[in-house]
């Protein structure tokens, strides 16, 4: 069995290594990992594995890491677990073979991981699904579920914490790295609303498939930004963490930059601390999903939540597909997934690993 990990400190550096089948001890199971899906999405999982905890899911040997994507398995052992073997969940995993749970909360939905080294992680992070019809899956789109769900739920609850806030007052929201999934499934989800305007900023590589979405009012480029209209209450969505953009954003804007939201890393290179506070406009701030969603489940209920996000998800499934090819690739084949999207990935390609 194989595990893929990467150097904490230079996550450009990865290796695999070997392992035995682990023992189980009373109450564990052993999933057996068929898929995952690797996205940018996981590349901030490991730019930010000390900042948030991203390391702290999947313990591995020192100074290396685990980066957690989310994935389908199947139950292979159960040693008075309560899983029944065979049974598939989907949910978080290591880029391993295999991945030791204890079971909790057990039921026809799926289950929550109690590890004692995840107690003090959010719980979102630790809940598994039952892939199961009943619970709203649908086999033809497994691959679907791996790749969208983490994002395009990103997405939903990201409008949703904008809407929550009146838009913090914008009339325009700049959504930077227009042609990510998380950034095209959060103007999805505007263009749906019709609160504000939307303006897509991307590079002059990737301007032909954001204009091809047909989901941003309008899209500049990079080069472009200081041509936008600073005069009216702005919004910027950062979904890279590129310094040098992130201050022309500050600077162009200034005091009419009403919020200044940050929810990815994948320019991991640029990303270098700067005196961010002293920047003009709103003071930038990360944005952690788990926090709103653990508000609206207290707010509408599971069930409600759950409704609402499901009908939003398969409203985008619907139109996905037109913009975005799902490719497979064999474990064999994950350091070079892994490269190819640490170093910018094809905005209209998606990668799903098959072990």
């Amino acid at each position: 069995m194989s595990d893929f990990v990467v150097d904490k400190k230079n996550i450009a550096q990865t290796k695999l290594i070997e392992s035995d089948e682990p023992a189980l001890k009373s109450g564990q199971a052993l999933l057996a990992v068929e898929k995952f899906a690797f996205t940018a999405n996981n590349v901030t999982y490991g730019v930010a594995g000390d900042m948030i905890g991203y390391w702290k899911f999947f313990p591995t040997i020192a100074g290396w890491g685990k980066i957690p994507v989310w994935g389908i398995a199947t139950v292979v052992k159960s040693n008075e677990a309560g899983l029944v073997l065979g049974d598939r969940f989907y949910g978080y995993f290591p880029m391993s073979h295999t991945l030791i749970v204890s079971p909790e909360k057990i039921s026809s939905r799926g289950f929550t991981d109690s590890a004692k080294h995840r107690a003090d992680l959010p719980v979102v992070y630790n809940q598994y699904s039952r892939v199961a019809p009943a619970n709203g899956f649908d086999p033809a789109f497994d691959n679907h579920k791996m790749v969208y769900v983490p994002l395009f739920t990103t997405s939903f609850i990201l409008d949703d914490f904008f809407a929550d806030n009146q838009d913090f007052s914008a009339t325009t929201l700049v959504i930077g790295s227009a042609s990510s999934k998380t950034a095209f499934g959060m103007a999805f989800m505007l263009k749906r609303a019709g609160r504000v305007r939307t303006i897509g900023l991307t590079s002059q590589a990737n301007l032909s498939f954001v204009e091809g979405l047909g989901l941003y009012d309008q899209v500049k480029t990079y080069d472009e930004l200081e041509s936008i209209d600073a005069s009216q209450a702005t919004a910027y969505i950062d979904m890279s963490g590129n310094s040098e953009v992130l201050v022309r954003v500050h600077n162009h804007f200034a005091d009419n930059l009403v919020a200044s939201c940050a929810v990815g890393i994948t320019h991991w290179k640029s990303r270098e601390e700067k005196k961010l506070a002293e920047l003009p406009g709103a003071k930038p701030q990360m944005f952690f999903a788990p926090t709103q969603i653990v508000k609206r489940i207290k707010d509408w209920g599971p069930a409600e939540y759950q409704s609402k996000l499901n009908k939003a998800t398969d409203a985008f499934f619907a139109e996905v597909d037109s913009w975005v090819t799902i490719e497979e690739k064999s474990f064999s084949e994950v350091s070079s997934v892994f490269e190819k999207v640490l170093n910018g990935a094809p905005a209209n390609r998606a990668y799903v690993v098959v072990l």
